[in-house]
């Protein structure tokens, strides 16, 4: 089992959310509460680029390109 110790990080956030996008991209929500709008929302205040509500794929492979460079580097 994996035990995440620290899931407001940066990189653990982009992780999620980039799924969660994915699953948004679908025509489905991750949750009730958790709109387009808001997911782009949050991939701004990560990523530091702001989104509009059509723009998935381009925030998708940012965060996507945020997390391989953690993974490179380890630092966000």
């Amino acid at each position: 089992m994996t035990m995440i110790l620290d899931p407001a990080r940066k990189e653990i956030q982009a992780c999620f959310l980039k799924a969660a996008l994915k699953i948004s991209k679908t025509g489905m929500l991750p949750s009730r509460g958790m709109t387009k709008t808001k997911l782009m929302r949050n991939a701004a205040a990560i990523t530091g680029v702001t989104y509009k509500r059509g723009q998935i794929d381009t925030a998708i492979a940012d965060l996507t390109s945020l997390i391989e460079t953690y993974k490179q580097t380890g630092e966000c």
